[in-house]
């Protein structure tokens, strides 16, 4: 056997698998992006229902620390599924900043 002989054993990528698995990568990538800028804009709504109810004008008779804590885990699910039926425009903005500086251009 030559000395050269394991060349031809060698697996050689085209340029199309090259742009294939770049393409790949940028959609995970997009992917995980908007995944985190969905969670981000949910965040931003429970606060603001975390706000709307604390600036109630009165005190009712019955609140307990019970109600609070289901009140907090509604508002956590209401947010949550907001952030992903309803457009506010959060989730569009973070992922089209942070899109703009991964690919190198500045805003």
């Amino acid at each position: 056997m030559s000395e050269n002989s394991h060349i031809g054993t060698a697996q050689f990528f085209s340029k199309s698998d090259v742009v294939r698995s770049t393409k790949l990568a940028q959609q995970e990538n997009n992917a995980d992006l908007e995944a985190v800028a969905d969670q981000f804009e949910a965040i931003f709504i429970e606060s603001l229902l975390k706000q709307a109810r604390e600036s109630k004008l009165s005190e009712s008779l019955f609140d307990t620390n019970a109600d609070d804590n289901f009140i907090e885990m509604f508002d956590r699910e209401l947010a949550n599924t907001s952030s992903k039926l309803v457009d506010i425009g959060i989730a569009e903005a973070i992922i089209r900043q942070m899109s703009f500086q991964k690919n190198g251009v500045s805003s």
